[in-house]
Order: structure tokens, then C-alpha cells, then sequence
């Protein structure tokens, strides 16, 4: 029973709404916890810095 009430009202949600939800989430936790957020940013630099070298790989090819 217990499972079945927790659940119900993230059902009743909407995408925005926890979309919204989870980035004030992430937010406060980059404000708390520094070791997360050096490794939040550094993973999306890493991932972008791979997106442009892919890019430029495929249109060297041509």
C-alpha cells in the first residue's frame, strides 16, 4: 500500500513539472556539493569537446 501512495502522485505530474523539479534539484545540490559540480562541469566540457573533434573528423572526410 505504501508503494502504491508514493508513487500515484508522481504519476499526477506533469514532464514540465518534474523536469523542473529535478533541475532545482541538481541546482542546489552544484551550490552544496562542490566535488559534484567540478565533475558536472568537467563531464559536459569533456562532451562537447568530443562533439566538435567528431565534427570535425566527419567533415574532413568529405
Amino acid at each position: 500500500m505504501s508503494t502504491t501512495t508514493t508513487t500515484t502522485p508522481k504519476a499526477k505530474l506533469g514532464r514540465r513539472t518534474i523536469r523542473k523539479l529535478g533541475r532545482d534539484k541538481r541546482k542546489t545540490k552544484i551550490v552544496a556539493d562542490k566535488e559534484f559540480a567540478k565533475k558536472l562541469f568537467d563531464g559536459k566540457s569533456k562532451r562537447s569537446a568530443d562533439k566538435k573533434v567528431a565534427f570535425r573528423k566527419k567533415k574532413a572526410k568529405k
